[in-house]
């Protein structure tokens, strides 16, 4: 039998534990198809993964405890250059009577949106592709500046629209070439391209724009042009904003920073209304063209690190294609607390940590944290589904012990309290010990899992039977190359490195879902809301979550502000901010990171271990600070509520994403014919497709937003109801 390395329950090995405190916390993802725009949070992590890897020393005087030195992630965001000005440009071009780029019927137009840009440093392509990428839509870019647009761009050869929506990075698609600016279309190109929206039905929707008429008049008119850096400006949505960006709240104030600003108003008698404003300048606008075509429009520039962008690029999206598209939009918060029953280091406000006794959590830390998740429900109806997830390792519960919440009770009643808890929180496998598993044997592993779900049974917790949290990720191809060094970073290995024993021990338990972490680029999947199916063995997946910067072995905020500040303070390892961090600040800032993720659509869970529920003052826990400080900032934007679903809730999803991209990737064909009223699905791959625009018997509703997984047979028609926003 191998040898088998358990990580001590009063002294927790620091090294993964750290990085799910720290790593890929600089943004929101913006994930890609399978051959298109890489993750910008993929892109990031490996950036904030070698800023980790130089820190080494934040701890080297704390005794006994030395070898526990964390490892920090980048906590700043990404800096953003604000777009440039778009060139004064005169005059416009002459809107023609042309023929139908085809003839026959216009009313049948594909689920598709054509991303129009200037060249290929254009910035607006990563912004609007980001958000189509995240819900799974499918489009295509052109690129005006070396490809023509043509009749044949834009219509099938069968008559059908390529395209049911027009996304152009900026309303003049004008770029600099040598010392002179260029339109990327011409005149008989962009009449080809109004031409195609009129008949088609189409609308079109501009990224950015600024005032005057060229190439063709939104309405708008100067009043100012300012550049925004890191202070914002506090922009309105307006009756008709609201409607159109639903999903927020009327009364939501978008903060516009790092962006450049065109304040406008709309010319008298123009067929216009504005969708945004800052005070009584517009900038947005909705209007119709002098031949009837609908356009959306918004004067400032935005960027896919931006929290404006993640609130409002989606609203562009749903509106162009009328709410039809393929994939969907949701907004998700899920919290996991690690090593429930068991014991974590203890970091203090002088700097060390202590291991033995470390700190462990009490019938009182449980029963606070009970009252404050329901305080929490109860105040923000947006969160009112919201439950913790508490991975859970048996080896020390008490199977004889009552059912009796003791509010005042200490470590030794965590068992009973817990009992008495069952139902208030959700339950993961974590092992019995938590041991590494990179080489444990198969017996030692499956009775580790399996142990830990016999001790769970015996004390009434329901545990998925589906679902583990291997301790510090071990056993999926991540660990430090030298087993006696405890503060380097695991090198990622890749999961053809995983350990064979646990993926077939977890197979024969009935196992399909193993947490990874966004902080291992091997456990990244190719696509947004997906998971990976394990290279190794088919029969499970690998789900990420996402690190924060509360750092595993604090319990209070003067721990976590003074752990924060050795690190990102300006005599920190990493000095990231000019003065230190109070910890109000730290909540905020922490804060606003995870809603990028959320407001991003990412239904991956945050982690955070034992050490953070520790009722510090009348009830509070750093966790809970968190939590409600990101539901608080949610429900400040968003009308749409949280969704907090099980474990295995969350991983069949990533699976039916799955299912989803590989229909995109092979190329699913829905086609919207808007006499009819239907959808029609074909594909040349069997699966299951999700359809936004859509009514089934199968239909699920988020806000206003309607959703069908549609299953196909290879190269059968599919007909369903379409439900357009009009």
């Amino acid at each position: 039998m191998a040898t088998v390395r358990v990580v001590p329950r009063r002294r927790l090995r620091t090294i993964v534990a750290a990085l799910c405190a720290g790593v890929l916390v600089a943004a929101a993802p913006a994930s890609a198809g399978a051959a298109q725009d890489k993750s910008a949070a993929q892109d990031r992590s490996a950036a904030q993964a070698r800023g980790a890897a130089q820190d080494r020393g934040a701890a080297q005087d704390r005794g006994a405890a030395q070898d526990n030195a964390p490892i920090r992630g980048q906590a700043a965001p990404a800096r953003v250059k604000p777009a440039a000005p778009l060139p004064v440009r005169t005059g416009r071009v002459a809107v023609k009577a042309q023929a139908k780029a085809l003839a026959g019927p216009t009313d049948r137009v594909a689920l598709r949106s054509l991303v129009i840009a200037t060249d290929t440093a254009d910035w607006g392509v990563p912004t609007l592709t980001t958000t189509l990428n995240r819900v799974g839509a499918a489009y295509d870019v052109l690129y005006s500046a070396d490809t023509a647009l043509t009749a044949s761009t834009l219509v099938r050869a069968d008559g059908v629209g390529r395209y049911n929506a027009i996304l152009l990075t900026s309303s003049m698609l004008v770029y600099s070439s040598g010392g002179s600016f260029i339109s990327g279309l011409d005149g008989v190109e962009w009449n080809t391209l109004w031409t195609y929206e009129r008949d088609y039905g189409v609308r079109q929707a501009a990224l950015y724009t600024s005032y005057g008429t060229y190439p063709e008049d939104y309405c708008l008119r100067t009043v100012s042009e300012t550049a925004v850096g890191d202070t914002p400006l506090n922009v309105a949505l307006t009756g008709t904003g609201a409607g159109v960006f639903d999903y927020l709240k009327a009364t939501a104030t978008i903060p516009v920073v790092q962006s450049y600003v065109y304040r406008t108003s709309i010319a008298p008698g123009c067929s216009a209304t504005s969708t945004m404003t800052a005070g009584s300048d517009v900038l947005g606008v909705r209007t119709t063209s002098t031949d009837g075509r609908e356009r959306l429009a918004l004067t400032f520039s935005n960027n896919v690190n931006l929290l404006q962008s993640d609130l409002v690029v989606y609203g562009l999206v749903r509106w162009a294609t009328k709410g039809m598209f393929l994939g969907e939009q949701r907004h998700w918060l899920h919290v996991d607390v690690d090593d429930w029953f068991n014991s974590a280091d203890h970091y203090f406000e002088d700097g060390h940590i202590e291991s033995d006794p470390g700190f462990q959590v009490s019938a009182h830390d449980a029963v606070a944290l009970k009252n404050r998740q329901a305080a929490l429900r109860t105040a923000q109806p947006l969160a009112a589904a919201f439950k913790l997830n508490l991975a859970y390792n048996g080896g020390d519960i008490q199977p004889n012990s009552t059912t009796t919440c003791s509010p005042n009770g200490g470590v030794a009643q965590l068992t009973s309290t817990s009992r008495c808890l069952r139902n208030d929180f959700r339950w993961i496998n974590h092992t019995l010990t938590h041991p590494e598993l990179t080489t444990t044997d198969y017996t030692t592993t499956f009775n580790e899992i399996s142990s830990n779900f016999t001790a769970a049974s015996a004390i009434g917790l329901t545990v998925p039977a589906n679902v583990l949290k291997t301790p510090e990720y071990s056993g999926l191809g991540v660990w430090n190359d030298n087993p006696d060094d405890d503060t380097s970073p695991p090198v990622d290995h890749g999961l053809g490195a995983s350990n064979v024993n646990l993926l077939t021990a977890a197979q024969n338990l009935g196992i399909k879902y193993l947490h990874g972490n966004f902080s291992f680029p091997s456990h990244v999947p190719a696509n947004f809301n997906t998971n990976i199916v394990h290279p190794l063995n088919a029969a499970v997946s690998v789900v990420p979550d996402w690190p924060t910067n509360i750092a595993y072995h604090t319990t209070t905020p003067g721990e976590e502000t003074a752990w924060y500040n050795s690190v990102y303070g300006p005599g920190g390892s990493i000095p990231t901010f000019p003065a230190n961090r109070t910890y109000a600040q730290v909540v905020d800032f922490e804060a606003a990171i995870a809603l990028q993720h959320v407001a991003s659509g990412s239904i991956a869970a945050h982690t955070f271990h034992i050490a953070n529920v520790r009722d510090y003052a009348s009830g509070k826990s750093l966790v809970m600070d968190w939590v409600e400080a990101v539901v608080g900032k949610y429900a400040s934007y968003y009308s749409t509520p949280l969704l907090n679903v099980d474990w295995p809730a969350l991983g069949a999803y990533t699976t039916l994403r799955n299912a989803h991209f590989a229909q995109r990737a092979a190329g699913v064909d829905p086609v919207y014919d808007r006499s009819a009223g239907t959808v029609t699905v074909t594909s040349p791959l069997a699966g299951t497709v999700q359809l936004s625009g859509v009514n089934t018997a199968a239909s699920t509703t988020y806000g206003t937003d309607r959703t069908a997984p549609v299953t196909l047979t290879a190269n059968t028609a599919v007909t369903v109801t379409a439900a357009p926003r009009l």
